[in-house]
Formats: C-alpha cells, sequence, structure tokens
C-alpha cells in the first residue's frame, strides 16, 4: 500500500546512509587500500544480514530463479563500490558524485537494446546534455584533472548495467534475493582480492570499516523500503539531494567545496536527469491510461 510521505522519508535516509558511506570512504581511502575499504564495507554488510533477515528468510532469499544474473548483478556493485572508492582516494566527494549522475542517464539509453524499450528524441537529447554536464566537471584539455576524474564515468557504466539488471530481476525475484546476493558475492569477490594489498587496520579504524558495512546495508534497506510505500518516478527527482549532501559532508569533513564549472556541471547533469526521470513517468502514465480505455 502507498504511503508517499513515509515512502520520502526512508528515500530520505537511503541518502543520507549513502553520502555518510561515502565520506568514511574517502577517509579511509586515504590510509588504506581502496580495495581493502571496499572489502571492509562487504564483510561488514555481510556480517549485520542476519539481523535484517531472519533464518527462515535467508533461506528462502538463497533461492533464485536467475543465479547468473544475480552473480552478475552482484558484481557490478563490487565493481563499482571500488572504483568509487577509488576516485574519492584522489578527488573530492561531490565531484566523484556529480560525475557519477550520468547513471540514470546511461541507464535509460541501455535500457533500448537491453530492454527493449523506446527513448524518443526528447529523452536522447537529455542523455547528451547529461553527458555534456559531466564533461564540464572533468574539464578535459581545458586544465590539468586528476587521472581519477575518468573513474566515476567507468562506476556510472558500472551502474546503468547493475540498474538493469535490477530491472530484470525484479521480475523473477524478491528483494531479500537481491540483497542477500549483492552481500554474499562483493565479499566473497573482494576476499579474494584484498590479501594482496592488506594492511592491518589500527583498532579505531576497525569501527569504521564496520560504519562503512551499516552505512551501505541500512542505504540498501531503506531504499527497498522506500520502493515499497512510494513509486519510483516520485522518488526519483529526490536522487539529486545526493550531490547537496555530498557537498556538504565534503565541506564539512574534508574542506573541499566545488568550484563553478563543477556546480554548473552537476546542474546539468541533475537537470537533464530530472527531465529524463519526468518524461519516463508521463509516458509510462499515458501507457497505463491507454491500456486501461482498452
Amino acid at each position: 500500500m502507498d504511503n508517499i510521505p513515509r515512502g520520502i522519508g526512508y528515500f530520505l535516509l537511503s541518502l543520507i546512509f549513502f553520502v555518510s558511506l561515502d565520506t568514511v570512504a574517502k577517509h579511509l581511502s586515504q590510509i588504506y587500500p581502496p580495495i581493502e575499504v571496499a572489502w571492509g564495507r562487504y564483510i561488514f554488510a555481510l556480517a549485520i544480514l542476519p539481523l535484517i533477515l531472519t533464518p527462515r528468510r535467508m533461506v528462502q532469499a538463497a533461492r533464485t530463479t536467475r543465479p547468473g544474473l544475480q552473480l552478475l548483478r552482484s558484481l557490478l556493485l563490487a565493481v563499482t563500490t571500488y572504483l568509487f572508492f577509488l576516485s574519492v582516494k584522489y578527488i573530492p566527494l561531490a565531484d566523484a558524485v556529480a560525475i557519477g549522475f550520468v547513471a540514470p542517464l546511461l541507464t535509460t539509453a541501455l535500457a533500448i537494446p537491453l530492454l527493449g524499450e523506446k527513448v524518443g528524441a526528447r529523452r536522447w537529447t537529455a542523455i547528451v546534455v547529461g553527458l555534456i554536464g559531466a564533461i564540464i566537471i572533468m574539464r578535459p584539455g581545458l586544465e590539468i584533472r586528476h587521472w581519477a576524474y575518468f573513474l566515476p564515468i567507468g562506476t556510472a557504466v558500472c551502474m546503468a548495467f547493475f540498474t538493469i539488471l535490477t530491472r530484470i530481476l525484479a521480475r523473477h525475484d524478491g528483494s531479500d534475493t537481491t540483497l542477500f546476493y549483492t552481500a554474499i558475492v562483493g565479499a566473497a569477490v573482494l576476499s579474494i582480492a584484498v590479501p594482496f594489498v592488506w594492511q592491518t587496520p589500527a583498532p579505531w579504524d576497525w569501527a569504521l570499516f564496520a560504519l562503512a558495512g551499516i552505512f551501505g546495508t541500512g542505504g540498501h534497506f531503506s531504499l527497498i523500503l522506500a520502493y515499497r510505500y512510494a513509486p519510483v518516478s516520485l522518488l526519483a527527482p529526490f536522487t539529486f539531494l545526493h550531490m547537496v549532501l555530498a557537498v556538504i559532508f565534503g565541506l564539512i569533513f574534508f574542506g573541499n567545496f566545488p568550484d563553478a564549472l563543477t556546480l554548473t556541471g552537476a546542474a546539468v547533469v541533475a537537470g537533464a536527469g530530472i527531465y529524463v526521470f519526468r518524461r519516463e513517468s508521463l509516458l509510462r502514465r499515458k501507457t497505463a491510461a491507454s491500456g486501461d480505455q482498452g
């Protein structure tokens, strides 16, 4: 049953969790290899999973009708996490978040070949405009920019494929199954890689690794609850508050504030994304209305 205020509340809570995760990850990535930080985020997420899913639900969650897609989706999220943590090791948090916002635009483009959806000229224009916004932030050729500015593009591409697979799996598996495989696969894959870069964390930093796991799991769980109570089309525009929070957290914890070009590029990306979300919502309503009349 829809409960719009509750859905918005859970969605805003998820954004707070995610930007808190980003902030902890940026701090830890200054000290430890980003792949180890990503490992800690998944290991502690796996550790607290039994607090969210009862043993019976855990057994049920392990059953999937699409194991290959679940594995691929979870692997994509693990790669996305690593690339993002690697990027914020070198560049401001708000810059990485802003560039990463091209992911929803790439998702719309990929929905054509992978989901068979139709995208008209208006949304294609918005996609191009959004990519121009990302270029404004990165400024290739205008000044020397750190190579890590290109990592959020890789993050966005992985996230776009991840979102497409999430849409496909929603037709076959429940949210518990998706949450279960996300934690299991991420922890397993990164546990294989982390011994090659391992640095033993200080006692206090173990607590921060645990917080990363809590924030990541809390964010995903809050997001699941948000979509339970409110439609995606209504919640989607609130996604761009992540950028606002990233600016605030980046200023408070790291003393970084985006320059004028970064803010301009972020506004362009956000505007293009909001337009695409609104346009897709309008088209879905029209399609539903036509179906009802038919």
